[in-house]
């Protein structure tokens, strides 16, 4: 009886162990077969890395881009501003020896020439102007010089001809024309005068001789 006893609880004690193993093992089974969230993970962070790469690269050829336009935009207005345009002149400086004055004159550029880069306008000068020196030049103007050993146009001197007051006028040309001989004797003049009017006195208007004249007469 006691024997008996004995076996049957040596079978549930061997029963319960069983089932505790057989409880473990389909644990572990389950536990090893159950899908994991990391790959899903790593994957979903490749993209997110590709479309961040993908936008930086796409905003760096807008940049590139934008930056090519802006280029080709600062050429053209550098193009176009190195260009003549229609109210560009030529001025001539010409320097009188004997006056010691300038003679400016401006002129605008032939029609043909306006929308020629410097260098033809350059060109232009040197071919057109040869006996003048370029002082300086830009697609606004070209600045000229000349010297002449002569009197400044369209000015008078007063004078001593053969004892009298003469005003002589200067043509285009530089050089001196009588105007008028006066009755005014320069026999009663300071020696001074005698020497300004033998070396001769530039005016540049017919006001400003009348006047001395009237001073050289009273």
């Amino acid at each position: 009886m006691l024997y008996r006893r004995k076996r049957k609880k040596g079978r549930i004690v061997f029963a319960i162990c069983l089932l505790l193993l057989l409880v473990g093992f389909t644990y572990g089974y389950i536990s090893n077969n159950k899908p994991l969230n990391k790959p899903d993970n790593i994957s979903e962070l490749a993209d997110n890395n590709e479309k961040d790469v993908r936008k930086v690269n796409e905003n760096k050829v807008v940049e590139d881009s934008k930056k090519e336009d802006d280029e080709i935009g600062k050429g053209d207005i550098l193009e176009r501003g190195n260009k003549l345009k229609v109210d560009s002149q030529i001025v001539f400086n010409t320097y009188y020896v004997k006056t010691g004055g300038v003679d400016t004159k401006k002129t605008r550029i032939p029609i043909t020439m306006s929308g020629a880069t410097l260098n033809e306008f350059r060109e232009y000068i040197e071919n057109n102007y040869s006996d003048w020196s370029l002082r300086s030049i830009s697609v606004e103007s070209a600045s000229l010089f000349k010297q002449i050993d002569g009197y400044q146009p369209n000015h008078f001197i007063i004078q001593n001809m053969d004892g009298y007051i003469a005003i002589y006028k200067i043509n285009e040309a530089g050089e001196k024309e009588l105007y008028e001989k006066t009755e005014i004797s320069i026999s009663t003049l300071s020696e001074i005068d005698k020497k300004k009017l033998d070396k001769g006195i530039f005016l540049k208007s017919l006001e400003e001789v009348y006047s001395v004249i009237e001073d050289y007469s009273s």
